[in-house]
């Protein structure tokens, strides 16, 4: 019977996605306490940079980590999707910069990533704690980094 089943539209499957897998609700303490300990551990800072993900999650952090890495799947599927049009793969480099430099901004990638995507546009009108968790998680040199592989030409 499930043989009989379509495919799901690729849609579909996104927002699906989308969809927390708790009820709990990003928190502003919890993204309060990631901010503060970004500005005031030098450690901390150092591990989030070199993988978001692995330090919210060292540090206890644990909804935040979840958040996070499904925040940073979304950003490198969504980065991947832009960069199969050429105009638009431009912008995306143009505006992480190599990876020797750190990225320009945060808000104007966040801003480019968003063309397109209704969730992610609905995020920049209501500025919030997704927005800022997505702020901050730009700013980590790692992400850039898969950014930038997201977005390299494939050969083949």
């Amino acid at each position: 019977m499930l043989r009989l089943l379509r495919v799901p539209p690729v849609e579909w499957v996104r927002r699906a996605q989308r969809i927390p897998l708790t009820s709990a609700l990003l928190s502003d303490r919890d993204l309060a306490e990631l901010g503060r300990r970004l500005e005031q551990d030098a450690s901390f800072r150092r591990d989030f940079d070199a993988d978001p993900v692995a330090a919210a999650e060292a540090a206890g952090l644990h909804e935040i980590a979840v958040r996070l890495q499904r925040e940073l799947r979304e950003l490198v599927a969504l980065a991947e999707e832009l960069a199969s049009d050429d105009a638009r793969r431009a912008e995306l480099v143009a505006s992480l910069g190599d990876e020797n430099a750190p990225v320009a901004g945060a808000k104007p990638l966040l801003e480019l990533l968003a063309v397109g995507s209704d969730v992610e546009a609905h995020v920049l009108d209501k500025p919030g704690a997704d927005e800022s968790l997505l702020l901050l998680l730009l700013t980590s040199p790692a992400v850039a980094d898969e950014l930038r592989a997201a977005v390299r030409p494939r050969s083949g």
